[in-house]
């Protein structure tokens, strides 16, 4: 018959001890973990009470796993200082045996320090597993007449009298979560309680093997199991483990395991949550193993026996006669059966009875029996001297030769089987016992390794507290380059688009415009393609704008105005200065004469008279002009309102110089027009020079396209939200 299996629920690597006790005591073990024990998440609050110890009057541990935790910590913040680690003065308070071995094995134990623990909490060889979902509870649960080990019992061990621990400090090391019974006790008591974590305990999660294995220990003729149950959170979380991994079937019968707990408060929580079967148990691994022992006693069946070869004996034909006058005389012997064989292969026997013929009587050989269904033989009453072959001999023969190799097989495939399960056992022996040596290395290297990573632990804090620093002057560095960034290309819009306004120059706007992209490109921020895409589109509008050569306009009216003063009037006095096609009549002598011919100089061989003729009309064309004047006001200007006009002409072109440049197309338009009018009507057009004027102000008005010019809106208002972020 199996064994019965003790399913072990402490944290991982915690339960070694009680788990080779149970091995001794003949129980099968499961390791199936419900709780896990890992450093705290945020230390800082226990370095710095650790640091501060000896500004507590009492410092309570409630498990083991706080005092090795604790006291790590400690090894780090007083390393590389002189003197005890742990100042005498200072007074220790645990709830368990357990918790006192560890500070046994830290160093601290009476005379030197002071450890108040519950009644009967000596030092014990048993692992110790986390307290109960307690913040402070206890470490060692009990039982109905057992010794106390939980805050209760502590509570009672501690000077409870008034005033006692009025305006003191009392540093309570636990872990994450749980009451705070003993906290309260002591506030009530007017102390000043410290409660920090040093550890944590979570949910682990089990592996496929382990659910497969407590699944199967649920189907129904499984081996008994028995869940041992050693705090009120591993109760829950077994429930809520179940909830999730088993089915509703596996749930229920689940409930009905036998569970044995070793206080009142994880037998009642395990009631609550519906457990049907809870076991008692005293505190300590002690008490565990002699629960677990009593309960594997009585769940376990009888030794089987060896299973004895099979004799084959030949059946002895026995007369009916004989046989049942034997029955008549012996009654003694009428209970074991004459030939007996039994089907089951592990009882199987073969039993014959010897009959002599001095037990016989001639009365009974003329009775038939008829209930003898297993005599091999009967006397036919007709022939009393003879024998008669019965027809179901031969089958009960191959049916006994069929059990008897049934059975030698059977037999050696359980011989088989035995050797090798006693030899798959030693090696496993063999392994289990590499696998301790190896666990307490391991166990070693990880206290050396656990040491290493505080120390490591402490120096990553230091780094990443400086890593902050960094990150932080990086990032108001960074902050102020892109504020300065943004700033000199606000005020390079700024000026290109107060230029394009006063001035329109498109191409100083759009110079500023491709400069402020080429910098943006260079910074290659995600954050300025906004600003950068606003910019490409006012570039693409001022690019699309046709060219207007105002500078050449401004030019040649500037020109002109310089030409204003040397231009004839009409009502001047001297010759005016005229082309050859607008000559009058004998101009051709007079230009003779100016080209210095002499007066009446002919040409050779030419008659006198005509040259004489030429002179005289040369003569009279210099004294006498005709010449037709549409206006006649412009013949009767004098001097000095010649020179009035000529400054009211330059007048009209600088105002429209000045609406050229500011844009200001209709006042260009009519100020040039009213130059040009006034230099028609007043000026002799026939000169050169009037005309070169007036050729100048029309390329001049030629050149002054309309043209509307863009804004700036889209790349300042792209500029404004980007400051806003």
């Amino acid at each position: 018959m199996p064994r019965p299996t003790v399913v072990v629920t402490r944290p991982a690597g915690q339960s070694r001890q009680l788990t080779e006790a149970l091995h001794a005591a003949g129980l099968d073990v499961l390791g199936f973990p419900l709780l896990a024990i890992g450093p705290a998440s945020d230390d800082a609050p226990l370095r710095a009470a650790l640091s501060h110890l000896s500004d507590y009057a009492l410092v309570v541990f409630v498990s083991p796993n706080a005092v090795s935790f604790a006291l790590d910590a400690l090894a780090q913040v007083r390393e590389g200082m002189d003197g005890p680690r742990w100042p005498p003065e200072v007074p220790v308070a645990v709830v368990g045996p357990s918790s006192v071995a560890a500070l046994a094995e830290r160093g601290i134990a009476p005379p030197t320090y002071r450890v108040i623990a519950p009644a009967g909490a000596a030092p014990v060889g048993a692992d110790a597993g986390d307290e109960p979902s307690n913040g402070v509870s206890t470490e060692t649960e009990m039982s109905a007449g057992a010794p106390r080990f939980d805050s209760e019992a502590l509570w009672s061990q501690l000077d409870t009298t008034p005033g006692a621990f009025a305006g003191r400090r009392v540093l309570i090391i636990r872990g994450n979560g749980g009451r705070d019974w003993l906290g309260d006790r002591l506030r009530e008591a007017g102390a000043t309680v410290d409660a920090v974590e040093a550890y944590s305990r979570t949910l682990p999660e089990p592996t496929a093997m382990q659910w497969q294995a407590v699944r199967d220990s649920l189907k129904p003729g499984a081996p008994p199991y028995a869940w041992l149950l050693t705090s009120s959170e591993a109760v829950r979380n077994l429930d809520a483990l179940a909830r999730l991994h088993l089915s509703p079937q596996e749930y229920e019968r689940l409930k009905q395991v036998q569970c044995i707990a070793p206080h009142a408060r994880i037998a009642a929580q395990a009631q609550a949550l519906g457990f049907a079967h809870v076991q008692p148990a005293a505190p300590g691994d002690a008490g565990l193993l002699a629960a677990c022992t009593q309960w594997g006693n009585a769940h376990a069946g009888p030794a089987a026996p060896a299973p004895a070869p099979v004799e084959a004996a030949a059946p002895v034909a026995v007369p009916v006669a004989e046989r049942n006058e034997a029955q008549t005389d012996r009654p003694a012997a009428s209970a074991q059966p004459i030939h007996e064989s039994t089907g089951s292969p592990g009882s199987t026997t073969t039993k014959a009875e010897r009959v002599t013929p001095d037990t016989t009587s001639p009365s009974s050989s003329s009775t038939s029996s008829a209930g003898s269904t297993g005599a091999p033989f009967a006397m036919h009453p007709a022939q009393p001297a003879a024998r008669r072959m019965n027809p179901w001999w031969p089958a009960a023969i191959v049916l006994l030769v069929a059990f008897a190799g049934g059975f030698w097989w059977l037999q050696n495939r359980v011989d088989h089987l035995t050797q090798e399960l006693a030899r798959r056992q030693q090696s496993n022996d063999a392994l289990v016992q590499e696998t301790r040596v190896l666990s307490k290395d391991a166990q070693d290297t990880v206290k050396a390794l656990q040491a290493k990573v505080g120390a490591l632990d402490g120096q990553l804090v230091e780094a990443r507290d400086k890593q902050a620093a960094l990150e932080q002057v990086y990032q108001d560095l960074m902050r102020n380059r892109d504020d300065w960034e943004i700033a000199e290309i606000q005020q390079l819009l700024t000026n290109a688009g107060q230029q394009l306004q006063l001035t329109g120059n498109v191409q100083v706007a759009l110079a500023a415009l491709q400069s402020a992209d080429a910098r943006l490109g260079r910074a290659d921020k995600p954050q300025y393609n906004q600003l950068r895409r606003a910019i490409a589109r006012d570039i693409a509008r001022m690019k699309s704008l046709p060219d207007t050569d105002l500078t050449g306009a401004a030019i040649k009216l500037d020109e002109s105005i310089n030409q204003i003063d040397a231009l004839p009037l009409l009502s001047g006095e001297r010759m005016l200065d005229r082309s050859g096609a607008d000559a009058v009549p004998g101009a051709k002598g007079a230009a003779g004469a100016r080209d210095g011919s002499a007066p009446g100089a002919a040409q050779p061989g030419a008659n006198p008279v005509s040259r004489l003729w030429n002179y005289v009309l040369d003569e009279l064309g210099q004294v006498i002009r005709v010449r037709k004047v549409e206006d006649t006001n412009a013949l009767l200007l004098s001097g000095e309102q010649g020179w009035f006009l000529r400054e009211n002409v330059k007048l009209r072109l600088l105002n429209a110089r000045l609406a050229l440049l500011s844009r200001n197309e209709p006042v260009f338009r009519n100020d040039l027009a009213a130059a040009q009018a006034m230099i028609g009507r007043y000026f002799d057009t026939r000169s050169r020079r009037v005309q070169g004027v007036l050729t100048l102000l029309k390329q001049a008005q030629a050149s002054a396209v309309t043209v509307s010019l863009p804004t700036m809106a889209e790349s300042l208002g792209a500029l404004h939200a980007l400051k806003k972020e």
